[in-house]
C-alpha cells in the first residue's frame, strides 16, 4: 500500500519478495507507480546500473588523492540514489539526464554543484562507451543551469571588507592574511609553506609554490602532497610589505625546520582550527558573519588579490599564470566580470586598426 498524489493505491502479490520488491521501488522512487514501473522496466537491460558502473569507474581512477575516492564515492551515494542511480546504465538517455537534472535542482542543488556532478557522471559514461556497455555518451549536448562564475567560493570583497576582518584578526594571524591578500595563494598552499620556499632577499622577493595540505581518505590524516594542477607549481614575486610581514615567520622556521605559518600554540595550521580560533570570530564582528550581507570565505582574499591585480593593469595570462590556473579559460569565467570596460577598449583597438575616424562620439566619449 502506498499513497500517490494524496491518493491511496495497493497491488497484491502472491509472492513475498516480489511485493518487498515493488515496496523498495516506490520507496525510492517517490511513491510513483509509473516511474517504478519504468525503473523495473529498465533493470531488465543487461549490464551495470548507472550508480555501479559510478563505483565502477571511480575504482578505475589512477593519480588521484583516497580524499578524491572518497569525496566522489560520496557523491554516488548522495546524488545518485534516486530513479537514474538505479537504471541500468544502457537505457539512460538524454532525457534522463534532463530529468536527473530538474530532480537536483528539486533538492536545492546549485549549478555548481550540477555541473560537478554531471561532469563524474558523463566521465563514467565515457568508460561505459569504452567497455562496449553503450554506444554513446547520453550526457553529451545537455545544458546544464548557467552559473554566475565557475568555481565561485565566498562573495567578492574589496580592501575595505579586508582591513575590517583584520583588524579583528589575532594579532598572530594578521601576516597570514597579508600573505594571502599579496600573493592569491590558496589556503592549503600557503599552510605547506617552509622556510626554503621563500627568497626574501632578491630582487624581487619570492614564494616558490611547490606543494600544498592534501585530505586524507577515511580515518586519514592530511598530509602535504603535489598542489592542484600541474600549473600550480609556480614562482609567485611579493610586494616588499607582504615580504616584510611574513620575514619573521620564515626566519623563525628556518632555525626549526617547521612550517611557516603555524597556530598560536605551535600546533598544525587547520582550516577548521583557524576558522575556530580565529576567522569567524573576527568575520562575525565585522559584520560578515552567518547573518552578514556578505558571506566572506578566507577564499574570497584569493578573488580579492586577483581583482586587485586587474584594475592595476595586469593582464589576464599573467594573472592566470600567477593564480596558478590550469588554464587562462578558468582566469577568465572567474574574473571576466572585473573588467567592465574591456568591451570599450575593444572598440578603440578595432577603431584603429581599420582606420576609422577618431570622432566617432562612442570611441571619443
Amino acid at each position: 500500500m502506498w499513497r500517490e498524489n494524496g491518493r491511496g493505491d495497493s497491488i497484491t502479490f502472491d509472492d513475498r519478495a516480489e511485493a518487498e520488491m515493488w515496496k523498495r521501488l516506490l520507496d525510492a522512487n517517490g511513491n510513483s507507480l509509473g516511474a517504478a514501473t519504468k525503473v523495473y522496466e529498465d533493470s531488465q537491460h543487461d549490464g551495470p546500473t548507472v550508480s555501479e558502473a559510478m563505483l565502477t569507474h571511480i575504482d578505475q581512477l589512477v593519480g588521484v588523492t583516497p580524499y578524491t575516492l572518497k569525496r566522489y564515492t560520496s557523491a554516488v551515494r548522495l546524488h545518485f540514489s534516486g530513479p537514474l542511480g538505479q537504471m541500468k546504465i544502457k537505457a539512460v538517455t538524454h532525457e534522463h539526464i534532463v530529468q536527473w537534472i530538474k530532480w537536483m535542482q528539486g533538492r536545492e542543488k546549485g549549478p555548481k554543484t550540477i555541473a560537478v556532478q554531471h561532469g563524474l557522471l558523463s566521465a563514467t559514461m565515457e568508460t561505459a562507451e569504452r567497455q562496449g556497455f553503450i554506444t554513446r555518451n547520453p550526457c553529451k549536448g545537455v545544458r546544464l543551469p548557467k552559473q554566475v562564475r565557475v568555481g565561485d567560493d565566498g562573495d567578492d570583497i574589496d580592501m575595505e571588507d579586508f582591513r575590517a576582518i583584520r583588524e579583528r584578526t589575532d594579532p598572530h594571524f594578521r601576516p597570514f592574511l597579508d600573505f594571502l591578500v599579496g600573493t592569491g595563494c590558496r589556503f592549503s598552499e600557503a599552510t605547506a609553506l617552509v622556510a626554503k620556499d621563500f627568497t626574501l632577499d632578491t630582487d624581487p622577493p619570492l614564494v616558490f609554490i611547490t606543494k600544498a595540505h592534501k585530505l586524507g581518505g577515511e580515518g586519514e590524516a592530511r598530509y602535504v602532497g603535489e598542489p592542484k594542477s600541474r600549473k600550480s607549481r609556480r614562482r609567485v614575486s611579493l610586494a616588499p610589505s607582504t615580504a616584510l610581514a611574513v620575514r619573521p615567520l620564515v626566519e623563525a622556521a628556518t632555525k626549526d625546520k617547521g612550517p611557516v605559518f603555524r597556530m598560536k600554540d605551535g600546533g598544525e595550521f587547520t582550516a577548521q582550527a583557524f576558522y575556530n580560533r580565529s576567522w569567524n570570530k573576527a568575520r562575525t564582528e565585522a559584520g560578515f558573519g552567518k547573518d552578514g550581507h556578505k558571506h566572506i570565505t578566507v577564499h574570497s582574499i584569493r578573488h580579492l588579490h586577483a581583482a586587485a591585480l586587474l584594475h592595476a593593469g595586469m593582464d589576464m595570462y599573467q594573472l592566470s599564470v600567477r593564480m596558478g590556473h590550469n588554464s587562462i579559460g578558468i582566469t577568465l569565467d572567474l574574473y571576466a566580470h572585473l573588467m567592465p570596460d574591456a568591451h570599450f577598449k575593444g572598440a578603440q583597438h578595432a577603431a584603429k586598426a581599420l582606420g576609422l575616424p577618431d570622432d566617432i562620439p562612442e570611441l571619443a566619449s
